[in-house]
C-alpha cells in the first residue's frame, strides 16, 4: 500500500470509530448503592389542629404577637366556629364583628361570613385595642382588648376609671376593673362623673373574657398532651 492511501486508510477508519460512537449511545452504568444507614429521612413534624381555619389564626395571630389559639378561642366563643353565624345584634361570621366595626377594619359588604376576612379584620381590630390599652401591663392587656372588643372601649374607659376613683388598680382585670364594669349596671356609678359612656350591663362581657381565657388554657393543654404523646410514640 503506497503510503498517501495508507495515511488515508488511516484517517477513514479515525473517521468511522468517531462515528460510530456517536451515534450508539454508551452502555448505561447500573445506578450505585446508598448504604441505609446513609440516607437522611426528615422527620414530619405533628401538627396539632382545633379547627379547619388553623392556617388562619396561626398566620394572623404571627401579626399580632399573639398565640394563635387564643385567636382560635376567640372565635370557639364568639360563633363555634360557624362563619355563616349571625348574633341577635347582627354580629357576623367566624369572629362575630359588627358590620361597621367590619367596614372600618376594610371588610368588603357582604363579606362579613368570609373567614379570611373575617380573621384578618378582628386581628387588626385587635391591634388597633392593643394600641389603646398600651399602658397597660402586656401580662393584663389580653383581658382588656378581649373585653373591649366585647363592649366597646369606651365602657372598659369607664371601668377604669371607676376602678382608679374608688381605690382599685385601673391596670389590673381580675377583681379590679371587671367588678366596676358590672357596676356599670347600677346608677350610682353610670352616672358617676368619670363616666363618659352611659349605663352598661357588664356581666356578659367580663363572661366573655373568662370563657375565651379559659378555653384557650384548654386549647393550651390539649396541645401539649398532643404534643408529648407523638414524642412519646416516636412519630
Amino acid at each position: 500500500m503506497r503510503k498517501r492511501e495508507k495515511v488515508a486508510y488511516i484517517l477513514g477508519i479515525a473517521a468511522a470509530t468517531a462515528l460510530f460512537t456517536w451515534v450508539i449511545p454508551p452502555t448505561p452504568q447500573p445506578p450505585v448503592e446508598v448504604e441505609a444507614d446513609t440516607l437522611v429521612v426528615e422527620p414530619i413534624e405533628p401538627v396539632f389542629r382545633i379547627s379547619p381555619y388553623d392556617s388562619l389564626f396561626r398566620e394572623y395571630a404571627d401579626t399580632l404577637g399573639w398565640d394563635w389559639k387564643l385567636l382560635a378561642a376567640v372565635a370557639y366563643v364568639e360563633s363555634k366556629f360557624d362563619t355563616a353565624a349571625v348574633s341577635s345584634v347582627g354580629a357576623r361570621g367566624l369572629m362575630q364583628m359588627m358590620p361597621q366595626t367590619a367596614r372600618a377594619m376594610g371588610v368588603p359588604e357582604g363579606m362579613e361570613s368570609n373567614p379570611d376576612e373575617s380573621v384578618r379584620a378582628a386581628s387588626a381590630y385587635f391591634a388597633y385595642l392593643s394600641h389603646l390599652f398600651r399602658r397597660v401591663p402586656e401580662a393584663e392587656r389580653t383581658h382588656f382588648v378581649l373585653a373591649a372588643y366585647n363592649a366597646g372601649f369606651g365602657h372598659i374607659y369607664d371601668a377604669m376609671r371607676l376602678a382608679h376613683k374608688y381605690g382599685g388598680d385601673r391596670h389590673v382585670w381580675n377583681d379590679n376593673v371587671e367588678i366596676y364594669l358590672r357596676l356599670k349596671n347600677d346608677s350610682i356609678y353610670y352616672t358617676d362623673s368619670v363616666c363618659r359612656n352611659g349605663r352598661f350591663s357588664g356581666i356578659e362581657t367580663t363572661l366573655f373574657v373568662r370563657k375565651v381565657q379559659h378555653k384557650h388554657s384548654e386549647y393550651r393543654l390539649r396541645e401539649e398532651a398532643f404534643l408529648q404523646e407523638h414524642l412519646q410514640s416516636g412519630v
